[in-house]
């Protein structure tokens, strides 16, 4: 059983940087490669969580995500085309600081974070990516980052087996 912690991924370090601390902190060697990036249109469920309309430029950045050398999740982060069009994220290489870094570079912090949560069968390219046996459904993570006046930034798609997966959410309330 693996329990992921939200709370390690919303801080503002980089996502490569946390989950190689929090599968360390297990024991385990966390690493995550990018697989593509660059410009595209929304898918719909995207602009929604961005509130822009369905297929306006967006940058991805799709990530592959193992422990100890299996994939575990697939993450694709979408960001709004006339925020990150121009910068290092648009590119398919790692970037200091993460996309938080980044976004902090140009004056825009996201402190606000909905997650929303899902379970359904999986695709055929996110079985064969995931090395998913027939039957085993995936958990799919909706985080969407804004600005403190609660403008959408950017959002984080992640879909892992759902099979021996726990997510665990931590809060603060005052």
């Amino acid at each position: 059983m693996w329990t992921s912690s939200s709370s390690h991924y919303t801080g503002g370090q980089a996502p490569g940087t946390a989950w190689e601390q929090e599968a360390a902190g297990a024991g385990r060697r966390g690493t995550h490669r990018i697989v593509e990036a660059g410009l595209v249109p929304a898918p719909m469920r995207v602009a929604s969580l961005l509130g822009i309309p369905s297929g306006s430029p967006v940058v991805v950045r799709r990530r592959a995500v193992h422990l100890d050398d299996a994939p575990v999740e697939l993450t694709d982060s979408y960001l709004r085309g006339d925020v990150a069009a121009d910068t290092a994220l648009a590119l398919p290489a790692k970037v200091k600081g993460g996309v938080a870094g980044v976004l902090r570079e140009l004056g825009i912090e996201t402190p606000c974070v909905v997650e929303e949560v899902e379970s359904r069968p999986p695709t055929t390219p996110e079985r064969t990516a995931l090395d998913l046996a027939d039957g085993v459904w995936v958990l799919v993570v909706y985080r969407t980052y804004a600005t403190d006046a609660g403008e959408p930034i950017w959002v984080d798609v992640m879909v892992a087996s759902a099979l021996h997966q726990r997510l665990r959410y931590e809060m603060r309330t005052g």
